[in-house]
């Protein structure tokens, strides 16, 4: 089923009074900045949502702000999937100011996004202070061998994440070395 940003306002409407969904997979929905105005109403109402999988939807920039402020005050949320969203720089700051606040969100999926060396930095600044993530998932986001340093720093101080998947990023042999 294709899903577009008129359906998804039908649907966050719905999951605003739902009581018993507790997983909604949006993968390939053609959502937009729009799509996620949407979805950031339903987080801010719905309690029971815990896994939101939202790959491969160009929600860009002003989307992520919109979903990142609602996350900032949801405590049902434990998963979110964003890989291919076309996440930048500015997005891993509007997510690391949520991960600063909220305590609920254990599992973060970013795969595919240019978030770059300035993007890492502040999430990664986030995560020294954060405990509730235990999965970060950044392959192919344009990491780099100076990002290596900034997950030696965070892991020297963060001990509740578990998983880390860098793959298909340019950290390379001095990278690992750090």
């Amino acid at each position: 089923m294709y899903c577009n940003s008129i359906s998804m306002a039908v649907i966050s409407e719905a999951l605003k009074h739902n009581t018993s969904l507790i997983k909604l997979d949006v993968d390939r929905c053609g959502l937009s900045v729009k799509g996620a105005v949407y979805i950031s109403q339903l987080l801010n109402v719905n309690h029971t949502l815990q896994v939101l999988y939202m790959w491969v939807n160009p929600i860009s920039d002003d989307g992520m702000a919109v979903i990142s402020e609602a996350l900032k005050h949801n405590t049902s949320l434990t998963d979110l999937w964003v890989g291919r969203c076309g996440l930048s720089v500015k997005d891993a700051v509007y997510i690391s100011q949520l991960l600063n606040v909220n305590h609920t969100l254990q599992v973060l999926g970013m795969y595919c996004n240019p978030i770059s060396d300035d993007g890492m930095a502040v999430i990664s600044e986030a995560l020294k202070h954060n405990t509730s993530l235990t999965d970060l998932w950044v392959g192919r986001c344009g990491l780099s061998v100076k990002d290596a340093v900034y997950i030696s720093q965070l892991l020297n101080v963060n001990h509740t994440l578990q998983v880390l998947n860098m793959n298909h990023n340019l950290i390379s042999d001095d990278g690992m070395a750090v």
